[in-house]
């Protein structure tokens, strides 16, 4: 356990040789990427209510991270997806899901009781690209389908909560690579490969400042449902590929188990997914 809570420092070149793994792992396996992403659109056409904001997001990276690490290890088709999937450790990730659950109740609930000195801020939804959706009135969006806003504020919203809460991914990583059980563990987990790597940290916080912006701007001129339709599928790429980061960094962060090292197949060069020496 202590080695498990002992998170390494990515080395330089972070950026670009996460974009080429998680382009290769696509490449890789592009059935089962498509089956993900729309599993992905499927989750995100359902009614998420911002409590769950999180457990939602957290549900969709363990999903990421379930493909990406059957596919390290040469299973590229569905069946070997849906194993996967049924493989993954559930109790522990509901256990990691109902912290995250009553950490949002907290602080949605701190909120609250400083209403009357934070009204500003939540009068104008600044806390998240979820609920900047949620409660938008202009009348563009509010003619759009309800299966169509409900797509656009969840991929977007969900996206948005991975990067601005990294630790979050980085204790999904923790649980579904094995290294822990319990959920205050997987949090303490993240919490500290994020102090590891803290310029990294500041970059995804950045990204979400700036599609929390981007988001606010697109909510008030998308107008016609083929438009909003089109920002939506860019929006489950857009989450597809923020899950991949996280996969990446997870990876780089704690490195496989053991177990799963020797469990990875030999794969053709010409089909290698590209790795970090260490």
């Amino acid at each position: 356990m202590a080695s498990t809570l002992q998170p390494h420092s990515v080395p330089p070149g972070w950026f670009r040789r996460w974009i080429r793994e998680s382009w290769a792992l696509q490449r890789e396996a592009p059935v089962a990427f498509i089956f993900l992403s729309g599993l992905l659109m499927l989750i995100n056409l359902s009614h998420q209510p911002l409590i769950l904001t999180i457990p939602f997001a957290g549900l969709e990276t363990a999903l990421i991270f379930a493909t990406a690490m059957t596919v390290e290890l040469g299973g590229w088709q569905i069946p070997d997806l849906l194993l996967a999937f049924r493989d993954l450790p559930w109790l522990p990730l509901l256990r990691l899901g109902l912290v995250l659950a009553l950490l949002v109740f907290v602080i949605l609930l701190v909120l609250w009781s400083l209403h009357h000195y934070l009204q500003g801020i939540l009068a104008h939804d600044h806390i998240s690209s979820a609920a900047t959706l949620k409660t938008l009135h202009s009348g563009g969006w509010a003619r759009l389908p309800l299966w169509l806003k409900n797509l656009l504020s969840n991929s977007l919203g969900n996206a948005q909560t991975l990067l601005g809460n990294v630790f979050l991914m980085l204790s999904v990583g923790a649980v579904v690579l094995g290294l822990v059980r319990q959920g205050y563990l997987a949090l303490l987990a993240g919490f500290l490969a994020v102090l590891r790597n803290v310029r990294i940290w500041l970059v995804f916080l950045l990204a979400s400042l700036l599609l929390q912006a981007g988001i606010s701007y697109l909510a008030h001129i998308l107008q016609q449902a083929a438009a909003a339709a089109l920002v939506a599928a860019l929006s489950v790429m857009l989450l597809l590929w923020v899950g991949l980061f996280g996969w990446c960094f997870a990876k780089e962060s704690f490195g496989l188990p053991k177990q799963r090292q020797a469990q990875r197949r030999r794969v053709p060069k010409a089909h290698a997914v590209p790795s970090v020496q260490n």
